[in-house]
């Protein structure tokens, strides 16, 4: 049995309004009129999806949920708890399970979901040819934006396994996480909510699959714990407004420290937040950053995860790209 990967969380100060990824018209397939007659293939009225929001994430404790593998059955409970919650996570889709579930991805964009790219199949890249590594990312890229209108910016490697070559054929930014809760492995709920709300720091990606009824069921326990300690709940894309994320680089947190905040948003994700406490000493920048935004951020590597799959190809080495500070060591999901 295949095991796979794949999300942002936080409460704080809302600076602004929107999900920058759920701009473009989502399409709608499968629904006909009738003229003259003839069924004819329409297209529903333009959706609305959430404005945009503007989250600065070196001032409000941010987290990103991340989910993995998807859409699967347990997909539309979760989409229904985020709802509700008003949070916003990152789906790292794979292609192959879009087609059976486009409602899904259509729905994730137009609730300001992120949608995301996880391969087509989830082979460990590293053991592809250079045109199979780009068939997995463009097939997926086509599948999510025929189902939603929106085509994914940031792309999860299979089992965080990656090189140069890899890199250099995907030519975006690759999203890894900080926190890894094998909810794949041990599939108890207990344990997913107990990472899942302990574990998190600021600017961390927390990677759950929703593929697994176990992580799913723990989600209301974990947005709820980290709401508590006082996180927002940011996409991907939104921890790290503000940076330029480079393509080829791999990221797994936003470093910087956030400004001490008071209590959690509305949980509708309005614009309005609380206010900030006074703000702290200015605390170094973390070893190896760069010097000023926007630049490639400080948690890009263009290592791969260690602990992956031995790769069949050549592995990169030397020091990190310069102005990038290596990712730390991460806990690593065989799927």
């Amino acid at each position: 049995m295949r095991i796979r990967n794949c999300a942002v969380i936080g409460a704080g100060i809302l600076l602004a309004a929107g999900c920058s990824h759920a701009e473009r018209q989502a399409r709608t397939a499968g629904e006909h009129g009738v003229v003259k007659g003839r069924a004819t293939a329409t297209r529903s009225p333009s959706p609305t999806p959430p404005p945009p929001r503007k989250i600065d994430c070196d001032r409000v404790k941010c987290v990103a949920l991340t989910f993995d593998d998807g859409p699967g059955p347990y997909t539309a409970r979760l989409l229904d708890t985020l709802k509700k919650n008003g949070a916003r996570a990152t789906f790292f889709m794979l292609g192959e399970n879009v087609g059976a579930h486009r409602d899904l991805v259509r729905r994730m964009a137009l609730e300001g979901q992120e949608v995301a790219n996880h391969s087509w199949s989830h082979p460990d890249l590293t053991t592809l040819s250079s045109s199979e590594v780009r068939s997995q990312i463009q097939r997926t890229q086509k599948a999510v934006k025929d189902a939603s209108g929106i085509t994914p910016t940031l792309v999860r490697p299979p089992y965080g396994s990656t090189n140069k070559r890899v890199e250099h054929a995907i030519g975006m930014p690759l999203v890894l996480w900080s926190v890894d809760t094998l909810d794949w492995r041990y599939r108890d709920v207990a344990r997913d909510t107990r990472v899942g709300v302990n574990e998190p720091k600021s600017g961390g990606i927390v990677l759950f699959h929703d593929i697994h009824k176990p992580s799913v069921d723990s989600i209301p326990k974990v947005v709820d714990g980290l709401r508590k300690r006082g996180f927002t709940f940011v996409t991907v894309s939104e921890l790290f407004t503000g940076r330029r994320l480079a393509p080829g680089a791999s990221y797994n947190e936003r470093t910087a420290p956030p400004v001490q905040v008071t209590a959690s948003p509305p949980a509708g994700g309005s614009s309005t937040g609380p206010p900030a406490a006074s703000k702290p000493p200015t605390a170094p920048a973390p070893t190896g950053s760069a010097p000023g935004a926007p630049a490639p951020d400080a948690s890009a590597s263009r290592a791969p995860v260690p602990g992956s799959p031995a790769p069949s190809g050549p592995t990169p080495s030397g020091p990190a790209p310069s102005g990038l500070a290596p990712a730390p060591p991460l806990p690593v999901s065989p799927r």
